[in-house]
């Protein structure tokens, strides 16, 4: 039984992990993204 929960505990921390990292990732494209269209926008 103790494995069970140490298994689910296991999984639902590397699960919470990924989607944590996924979203700092996708934050940190965007930024990227906002940043070259307003030195885009400068060079004009």
């Amino acid at each position: 039984m103790w494995n069970m929960v140490t298994l689910f505990l296991t999984f639902t921390g590397g699960m919470s992990a990924g989607v944590v990292l996924m979203c700092i990732l996708q934050v940190g494209k965007q930024e990227d993204e906002w940043l070259e269209n307003r030195r885009k926008e400068e060079n004009e």
